[in-house]
């Protein structure tokens, strides 16, 4: 996605959220509820921003934890594999097929030279600030699609920027295996790609000229399958693929980097 730290997908078995959050609005409206799942992931990277891993392609394990807990019309979720980050939310209008939330999320994250471990494109730099987002979306599920649209403007002022992004996925079920392919496409303004992609005058180096990133669009295309074990675990796998417009990807901080993959393993403990 546009997440300025290495992305980390983390799981949600059968990406819940997206199918049992309208459905379960009857239950969720008489109380709390919670579910959550929990497990481990073998990952397999390669994110936008060179210099903050020592390999261009990073392996590691992390331990994932994704779900959703209500009470009345206020909800907190979380699903990476499915792009979504922690979530907070109130429902403002639901149906059986679809829904209207008021939400907070944050979709930037924290990038200093601190991070750098490769490289010198990063010293020398400004922080740029954790962000949290908030806004509006709409959920629907139209003829077996899961469709969300959301609309955002930062509410931090970190980068007193806005975004847009559209995201659809299917699942599709057969006798062993879930299978969910998705995509996403986030626009972000120029206030919110320059501030964490552009390079300004002070941060000027030898290897970094001036820059000022534009709007730009992030594409993503993901994968997700799960295979249940039992009633408790299940396997799990993902692969996702991101593609950034020139905006962005002409940053010297990116050094001509246009795209980043991820692919997943693991197991999930569903409680």
């Amino acid at each position: 996605m546009l997440l300025l730290a290495p992305y980390v997908s983390y799981g949600q078995s059968v990406d819940k959220e997206n199918r049992e959050a309208v459905e379960q609005t009857e239950q969720k409206s008489d109380g709390f509820y919670w579910e959550a799942d929990l497990g481990l992931l073998l990952s397999f990277q390669k994110i936008l921003i060179p210099d903050v891993y020592d390999e261009d392609e990073s392996l590691g394990l992390s331990v994932i934890l994704a779900g959703g807990a209500y009470y009345d019309n206020f909800f907190v979720e979380a699903s990476p594999l499915s792009g979504r980050p922690l979530t907070f939310g109130y429902s403002l209008y639901s149906q059986e097929d679809q829904q209207v939330n008021i939400i907070a999320e944050s979709l930037f994250f924290e990038l200093s030279e601190e991070d750098k471990e490769k490289g010198s494109v990063l010293d020398g730099i400004r922080d740029r600030e954790s962000s949290m987002e908030f806004g509006i979306e709409y959920f629907a599920i139209f003829k077996k699609f899961d469709v969300r649209f959301k609309l955002m403007h930062d509410g931090l002022n970190k980068h007193n920027g806005s975004l847009a992004s559209f995201e659809i996925s299917r699942p599709f079920f057969t006798r062993h295996v879930l299978v969910m392919p998705g995509i996403a496409v986030y626009y972000i303004d120029d206030n919110a790609a320059n501030y964490y992609y552009g390079v300004s005058q002070d941060e000027v180096s030898d290897v970094r000229p001036v820059y000022e990133a534009t709007s730009s669009i992030f594409a993503t295309a993901r994968l997700y399958l799960e295979r249940p074990i039992n009633d408790d675990w299940s396997l799990v796998s993902s692969a996702s693929y991101t593609a950034v417009s020139s905006g962005v990807s002409d940053s010297p901080i990116l050094r001509g980097r246009n795209s980043s993959y991820s692919f997943n393993v693991g197991v999930l403990w569903t409680f």
